[in-house]
Parts: structure tokens; C-alpha cells; sequence
């Protein structure tokens, strides 16, 4: 059970960023920095709101759901869910933009 937030988590974005990947993996090498400066910013900042939420006692994390790998009062896995999803975003984003706007 240590496993299922990871494995929920990989086995949800995994098949979406390889899926990216493939189509659009020119688009992604020529406009790199559209793709890291947002994807930082987003997970960074997401992950930030979520320890401030965790340390008030908004929410918890079931131990025997995660890793037991902490950064502060979160789990990993919810670390990488962050980061993942701005990923995701910012891919998406630069596939539908329109290419007179991209490089």
C-alpha cells in the first residue's frame, strides 16, 4: 500500500507526457524555457501553498498510502504531483499555441 500514490500518480501523468512527447517533441526542444520556467514556478509555488495548508490542518496525508519520503510536511509523491501537472499544463499549452508564437 506504501506504493498507491506513486503508482495513481505515474499511472495517470506518465502516459499523458509521453503522449506529448511524441507529437510534439520539436515544438518542446525549440521553446524549452516556456516549458521549465513554468513548470518551476507552478511546482514550486503549488507546493508551498500545500505545506502552508498541511501545517494548519486543512488536510493529511495517510502514511501507509505514500512513500514515507518527506519534503517537510509532505509526501513526495504529492511534491511530484505538483511539478507533473504544471508540466502538463505548460506542454499543452505550448502544443496549442498558435506556431506563429512559438519559436
Amino acid at each position: 500500500m506504501k506504493w498507491n500514490y506513486f503508482v495513481h500518480l505515474v499511472g495517470w501523468a506518465l502516459p499523458v507526457v509521453v503522449l506529448q512527447w511524441a507529437v510534439g517533441w520539436r515544438i518542446f526542444l525549440k521553446n524549452a524555457r516556456a516549458i521549465v520556467w513554468p513548470t518551476l514556478i507552478g511546482g514550486s509555488f503549488f507546493t508551498v501553498i500545500d505545506m502552508a495548508a498541511v501545517k494548519s490542518g486543512i488536510w493529511f496525508f495517510d502514511p501507509a498510502q505514500n512513500l514515507g519520503i518527506f519534503l517537510g510536511p509532505l509526501p513526495i509523491e504529492e511534491v511530484l504531483f505538483f511539478f507533473l501537472t504544471s508540466l502538463l499544463v505548460a506542454q499543452s499549452l505550448l502544443l496549442f499555441l498558435p506556431a506563429h508564437l512559438r519559436r
